[in-house]
């Protein structure tokens, strides 16, 4: 291996170097370098008594403008770098770290006429940005405006009910002003209904989108992948990058992104920052999908889990609780410990070859080879920010700018999360005879008109070969166990809500389903002690012999208790046998997670 192939793979190699002014200037300057991962920062005039550099992270980074000053006599060329670093907490709320905002604004000011200056603006502005969004770049690459992709458009997607129904003002106050830092152009569309998202994705013509971001729950991310597999050019449209910013109750598969970034476990706006910081850096993961079929034949693909007992009961029946947030769950678990039920049932499953388990089926089980807003409700919304995603950004004045510290917002930065203003966006109301016929300026295909949706919806997709029809016996390839369960458990992320870790084992396309389920006889002591275990992942270390883990490529499940509650995602589907199987790397998910690319020089 050569040394410049060390060196890159460390991401310790300068790219850039160069020495800049501040702004708010005092006659401070600084030498910057940056590298893969990093950007260095230390401080020439006045002169620190120590060696002391900061470092900014570029996995903090969301995106870097370059600006000019009103003054036309000033011929400095600025560029600005947008930030959301780990800090301490100022108050005593809990430990650990959260995100705060800071723009950091430099002035190239070596050369004698603007022109020259803002070329070295741009390049440093062009390098950052490449190096956020995983652009392959090195110390010997020409660095231009040339190397970055057009800005990103994303239709996003939000259901202002969700949660505790805050999902429009936290949209307001934290999404918008950093995918508007990142040069992300989008349109946002209210959700006014169940389904309503399935509806709008089968009718859009997706060229004109990079994305379909759900603003809420992961209830609205389900919608959207159901909507694309009912559209005719489904193995196109599913293809299409989606992407989910957590504002609902469970947030499942944020917490999953989040886990699999490398973050810490955080709930409610901190995941939210987290979500939307990645969202920035664009990277696309594969992402497995599970067909799942239900014993009147209806079909759906699942991005997160199945669950039957304790789980899908919790889920179900503490609705009534949303306005709590997250702490309906914690409400409904003590409510249904309290009169915790077990249910008869018969689970197949044909078990993943090469897949490890992490809990041995026990000898006990016997087997056979086959056997808050307050929100008004509004008509729809079309939304286009106004903010300026052109090359040319507006001028700012010098003059009456008090000197702020590094956070301070830059000379043309957008405005920091807390003053960001709905109004800095147009709200346009579309006709409800445009909007059921999905004719809505940019939202429609103008050949395709959208179909009316029965309740009896068309699902395509890719035929289910590990699986036989639901009145037919399973193969006689899989396993089949009868006996009383507390819940069933089928996951395919590594959590089934923000703070709970339930498969740490899992990822995003591992090819597997992981069955997960607990027998009936668990004391309620013990499945307590589960639960909270599974807040840091760590309930299969406890041994407990009443939890088991299968990693399968697909399974059925015949209730044979004759109440009981099952849900796909988090939604409620009807009563009966079930089976579903894994599709790998069917869709792909925006998790902002990129792949370091090694270049040999």
């Amino acid at each position: 291996m050569s040394l410049a192939l060390e060196v890159c793979q460390e991401g310790s190699e300068t790219l850039l170097h160069g020495e800049f002014g501040a702004y708010p200037s005092k006659g401070t300057r600084y030498a910057l370098s940056l590298t893969w991962t990093e950007l260095h920062i230390q401080r020439l005039v006045p002169k620190p008594d120590s060696d002391h550099r900061m470092v900014v992270r570029l996995v903090d980074v969301v995106g870097c403008h370059t600006l000019r000053s009103h003054t036309l006599a000033d011929q400095s060329a600025y560029f600005c770098i947008y930030t959301y670093p780990l800090k301490k907490r100022k108050v005593a709320v809990g430990s650990g770290r959260v995100r705060q905002r800071a723009a950091r604004t430099f002035q190239v000011d070596d050369m004698e006429c603007y022109a020259d200056n803002q070329e070295i603006a741009e390049k440093w502005a062009a390098a950052i940005k490449c190096l956020v969004l995983g652009i392959p770049i090195s110390s010997k690459t020409e660095i231009t405006r040339s190397l970055l992709p057009r800005p990103r458009r994303l239709l996003l997607l939000l259901n202002p009910f969700g949660g505790k129904g805050n999902a429009l003002q936290w949209c307001q106050t934290h999404i918008l002003p950093m995918i508007t830092e990142a040069d992300v152009s989008f349109n946002l569309i209210q959700t006014e209904r169940q389904n309503h998202a399935r509806e709008l994705v089968q009718s859009i013509n997706l060229a004109e989108w990079d994305g379909i971001v759900a603003i809420s729950g992961d209830g609205l991310l389900y919608e959207v992948i159901n909507g694309l597999m009912e559209r005719p050019d489904w193995e196109e449209a599913i293809k299409m990058p989606i992407g989910i910013l957590p504002c609902g109750s469970g947030n499942a598969l944020a917490g999953s992104i989040n886990c699999c970034a490398g973050f810490e476990q955080v709930m409610g706006q901190e995941l939210l920052t987290n979500c939307t910081l990645l969202l920035c850096h664009g990277a696309v993961t594969p992402l497995d999908l599970v067909s799942v079929t239900t014993s009147s034949g209806s079909r759906s693909f699942s991005f997160l889990s199945v669950a039957w007992g304790f789980i899908s009961d919790v889920d179900i029946e503490s609705e009534k609780y949303r306005h709590m947030g997250s702490a309906r769950f914690t409400m409904g678990t003590m409510i249904r410990l309290a009169s915790l039920s077990t249910y008869r049932g018969r689970l197949s499953y044909l078990p993943a070859p090469d897949a490890v388990a992490h809990r041995p089926i026990l000898r006990s089980i016997t087997m056979t080879a086959n056997g808050s807003l307050p929100f008004q409700r509004m008509p729809l919304h079309r939304t286009v920010s106004d903010m300026g995603l052109c090359e040319k950004r507006h001028a700012f004045p010098f003059q009456g700018v008090e000197p702020t510290d590094e956070s301070a917002p830059s000379p043309n930065s957008p405005p920091p999360s807390s003053g960001f203003q709905p109004s800095s966006f147009n709200f346009e109301t579309l006709p409800e005879d445009l909007v059921a016929d999905g004719q809505g300026p940019r939202l429609a295909n103008p050949t395709v008109a959208a179909p009316r949706v029965s309740s009896a919806r068309r699902v395509h997709g890719p035929p289910d070969n590990f699986l036989t029809p639901l009145d037919q016996p399973v193969p006689k390839s899989w396993v089949t166990l009868e006996d009383d369960f507390v819940l069933m458990l089928a996951i395919y992320q590594t959590h089934l809500g923000a703070d709970l870790f339930t498969a740490p084992f899992a990822c995003f396309n591992d090819g597997l389903i992981h069955l997960c389920y607990v027998k009936a006889g668990i004391s309620r002591a013990a499945l307590i002690r589960l639960f909270l275990a599974m807040e840091k992942g760590t309930h299969f270390e406890q041994e407990c012999p009443y939890l088991v883990h299968v990693p399968v490529r697909a399974f059925r499940l015949e209730p044979l208790t004759r109440k009981g509650i099952l849900t796909i995602d988090g939604e409620r589907v009807e009563y009966g046998p079930i089976q579903g199987q894994i599709h790998h790397s069917m869709a792909n998910l925006i998790t902002g997670i990129h792949q370091v690319k090694i270049t040999t020089f």
